[in-house]
């Protein structure tokens, strides 16, 4: 269901663009979303705000940790 233009070469994930996935839009730290929610890989699905997956990609971004 996603669409191809986002699936890395591999076929084993989406695509990235440097550190940031292909299908995200706009400015991290600003206002982001996803152009294919209602397709998001599972992985996707189960990342919630706050979890450790959250606290590692906020981290990364220079994004204070949500508590």
């Amino acid at each position: 269901m996603i669409p191809q233009k986002f699936v890395n070469d591999r076929l084993s994930g989406m695509r990235c663009e440097g550190d940031r996935c292909s299908a995200l839009s706009g400015r991290i730290g600003i206002a982001t979303s996803c152009t294919i929610y209602a397709a998001r890989p599972e992985v996707c699905r189960t990342c919630m705000p706050g979890d450790a997956e959250c606290a590692m990609a906020r981290r990364r971004h220079g994004l204070p940790v949500l508590v």
